[in-house]
C-alpha cells in the first residue's frame, strides 16, 4: 500500500437513530490520519482510517496484512517502523450501539506507542471492521 495521509475530523452522523459523532473517511487516494489521536513516534494510538473500495482504495488489500508484518509510515523525510501486532474482524453493520462503540475502543487513545488502520470488510461491504493494530519495530 502506498498513500498519502491527511487529516480528517468528527463529523454527526445518525447512528440507530441518534446523532453520533463518527470519524470521515477520506475519498480516495488519500488515508485519513484522526487528529486527536497521536503524532507518528510519539507515545498514543496513531490511528489511520480509510476505505477498501472502489478498486484504487488505499486499504483495497489490507485483509492480506499478517500479524509479523512490517508498516513503514513516513512523516517528510522521516521512516517509522512498526510491526504488526493484532489483526481483528470485528461484527459492524447491523449491530447494536453498544457493539458498535465497543469496536470504537480501538480508535481511543493509549499509553503505548501504536498505529491502528482500520477500515471496512469484505470489499465493498460494511458489514465488519478490520482493525490493523502495529507497534514499533526497533530492529531497523
Amino acid at each position: 500500500m502506498d498513500a498519502p495521509i491527511i487529516p480528517t475530523r468528527w463529523e454527526l452522523r445518525k447512528v440507530a437513530g441518534d446523532w453520533r459523532p463518527v470519524w470521515a473517511v477520506p475519498d480516495v487516494p488519500y488515508v485519513g490520519w484522526h487528529q486527536t489521536s497521536a503524532s507518528l513516534g510519539q507515545p498514543g494510538n496513531t490511528v489511520l482510517s480509510g476505505h477498501n473500495w472502489p478498486e484504487n482504495s488505499p486499504f483495497r488489500f489490507l485483509y492480506k496484512v499478517r500479524v509479523g508484518d512490517p508498516v513503514i509510515l513516513y512523516s517528510g523525510s522521516l521512516a517509522f517502523t512498526y510491526r504488526v501486532d493484532e489483526v481483528l474482524i470485528l461484527a459492524e453493520a447491523g449491530q447494536p450501539l453498544k457493539i458498535r462503540l465497543a469496536n470504537a475502543r480501538y480508535a481511543q487513545p493509549t499509553d503505548d506507542e501504536r498505529v491502528t488502520l482500520i477500515t471496512c470488510h469484505p470489499y465493498g461491504s460494511n458489514r465488519f471492521r478490520l482493525i490493523v493494530i502495529a507497534r514499533p519495530d526497533h530492529s531497523y
